[in-house]
């Protein structure tokens, strides 16, 4: 009989910030440096400012972001089979 167990795989990219001002209120984009992380290969990601919030700000929040944070982790998990009989005899 096999029991599923849940396998953790992290995977790492460096990533860089920038602005982006489209209708509506601005927003940073994460730009990652390698197409490295399966999980994000054609996907954008962005956070979305407050109304309200100036480009001397988001100039600002732009620079720290980018002066602070080197990378990004994404954890995925995958369903790994194992035999009870292997589990028992090892347990």
């Amino acid at each position: 009989m096999a029991v599923d167990k849940i396998a953790q795989k992290i995977e790492r990219a460096g990533v860089g910030f920038a602005i982006s001002r489209q209708a509506g209120p601005s927003v940073l984009e994460i730009r990652l440096h390698h197409d490295t992380i399966s999980a994000l290969r054609g996907v954008g990601v962005a956070f979305e400012l407050l109304n309200g919030t100036t480009p001397a700000q988001a100039k600002r929040i732009l620079d720290v972001l980018n002066e602070n944070v080197i990378g990004v982790r994404v954890t995925t998990a995958s369903d790994v089979s194992t035999d009870n009989k292997t589990e028992a005899a090892s347990g």
